[in-house]
């Protein structure tokens, strides 16, 4: 007997948490992506190209509302009052050939008193033209390097149900899959 899934209510879309903590496996320090701080105008460019093709349907809600710079913006400014990063966390991965071919842009959340540090992938992204090639794992690698080397207790993201790669990524880099959850759309 097969469930039935229950009705999204309207203006919402699956996302699917992923946790990386203590016990989860730690990255390989080799990739074969370089990486060094992200330039703001080539982030914003390489943002705007990635929202234009993302498969998340916020994205593609802010894409159609604001057109693909205008989101890349308004998402740069969700950062700063929500997160914290240092320029530095914010990364241009380049492929061998030197291209570059996407960004990862890791934070952490604000302290609360005594608790520990926890961090989060605020956003990362491959390239169109250099998707299909595992970039997508290489880079969460990066980001999760980054925060546990900043001494993050946990990592906290999520992806929309329908980003199956991001999904695949997540789960081949051994952060735990949590339930799905209905997000609004706005």
């Amino acid at each position: 007997m097969s469930s039935t899934p229950t009705p999204l209510p309207p203006g919402h879309y699956l996302k699917i948490p992923f946790v990386w903590e203590p016990g989860c496996p730690l990255p390989n320090p080799s990739s074969a992506l370089s990486f060094q701080p992200a330039p703001a105008d080539w982030l914003l460019e390489a943002l705007s190209q990635v929202l234009a093709t993302s498969l998340d349907p916020a994205d593609q809600l802010a894409v159609a509302q604001n057109g693909s710079h205008g989101a890349a913006n308004l998402l740069l400014s969700l950062a700063s009052p929500h997160f914290e990063q240092l320029p530095d966390w914010w990364q241009l991965a380049r492929n061998p050939a030197g291209q570059s071919i996407g960004f990862v842009l890791s934070s952490v959340f604000p302290r609360n008193g005594e608790q520990p540090l926890e961090g989060t992938v605020f956003y990362l992204g491959v390239l169109p033209e250099h998707r299909g090639l595992a970039y997508s794992r290489q880079l969460l690698d990066q980001a999760t390097r980054t925060l546990v080397q900043i001494g993050v207790r946990r990592i906290l993201c999520d992806t929309a149900a329908c980003n199956t790669p991001m999904i695949a990524a997540f789960r081949h880099a051994g952060y735990l899959e949590k339930e799905p959850w209905p997000r609004p759309l706005r």
